[in-house]
């Protein structure tokens, strides 16, 4: 199995949506653009950015790249582990995305902060944390698991095909300084309890100060969110056919992302309608930020 050459055509629209402004998503090309020749370019544009990853994924893939003047059992903070790519950091959150290769591992990454993690099609890995014996887990696709900090730890891909996951660092330590609980409910999978059963299609949940809520929508429905947390983006765990109604956009936004990539949201009532053929599925993240976003 050629296994570059399938994550590849699975993921060929890869879309960094950290690193640009809300307008600026590749699913309207770029400029607010929904023409076919915007779509087109963008999708040519994301094809690019998806080859970059996949050759650098490759090439620590034959060869563990070590950061500088790292001595042989030292953790290193997950910035400097070459597997993992930021996408976008604000004085609350840096977001990373993380691809390995079937039978990769990351390095020994110092984790000091809690974070949250999205999984990317069903997985199977092994989590080994400095000093204790390995541990593996067999994940579903869109599985979502809170991890608290102060732990270093390697992940290895024992799967065939390439493990892809999104993480989100909280770097403020009040947004989730009340920690995940093993209460019930959709808490007992992202918390990692065990016997935990898996999260339903459509759950929801709170960390300290941050609300999470699973979606699944089948096509043509809708998903209301009348929140007034400043900060709130969806991950998409599917690949996303969707017009964002807010009343802050002078014009609804259609918004088109593969799987694995986020979409914010403006301030403000938001309603969120699946426009494609196929049933949507993402996480929603929301909390009062200390970032005020424009529209």
């Amino acid at each position: 199995m050629d296994c570059n050459r399938e994550f590849a055509e699975e993921t060929g629209r890869w879309k960094r949506t950290g690193h640009v402004s809300k307008k600026e998503h590749w699913g309207t090309g770029g400029n607010g653009d929904s023409s076919p020749r915007g779509i087109i370019t963008a999708m040519k544009l994301a094809a690019i950015v998806s080859l970059v990853a996949l050759a650098l994924a490759v090439t620590t893939g034959h060869a563990q790249a070590q950061p500088q003047n790292q001595k042989p059992g030292q953790a290193v903070p997950l910035a400097q582990d070459p597997h993992f790519h930021l996408m976008y950091q604000d004085p609350d959150i840096q977001v990373f995305e993380s691809v390995l290769l079937p039978h990769q591992s990351t390095l020994l990454d110092q984790h000091d902060k809690n974070a949250l993690s999205v999984t990317f099609g069903q997985s199977t890995i092994t989590l080994q944390d400095a000093g204790q014996p390995p541990q593996q887990f067999t994940l579903p696709d869109g599985a979502v698991r809170f991890a608290a900090g102060g732990i270093a730890s390697t992940l290895t891909n024992d799967g065939d095909r390439p493990f892809h996951e999104l993480a989100i660092v909280f770097v403020n330590p009040v947004l989730t300084a009340r920690s995940c609980s093993c209460n019930g409910g959709p808490a007992e999978a992202v918390c990692e309890c065990p016997n935990a059963p898996p999260l339903p299609d459509n759950w929801e949940m709170r960390v300290g100060q941050v609300f999470l809520k699973g979606v699944t929508l089948a096509p043509g429905a809708t998903y209301d969110d009348s929140s007034t947390r400043t900060t709130r983006f969806l991950v998409a765990v599917t690949p996303f056919d969707m017009m964002d109604v807010s009343i802050h956009e002078p014009k609804n936004l259609e918004v088109r992302l593969p799987a694995g990539q986020f979409h914010w949201l403006a301030p403000g009532p938001n309603q969120i309608q699946n426009i494609g053929s196929q049933p949507m599925r993402f996480v929603s993240v929301e909390f009062y930020g200390t970032v005020k976003r424009e529209d």
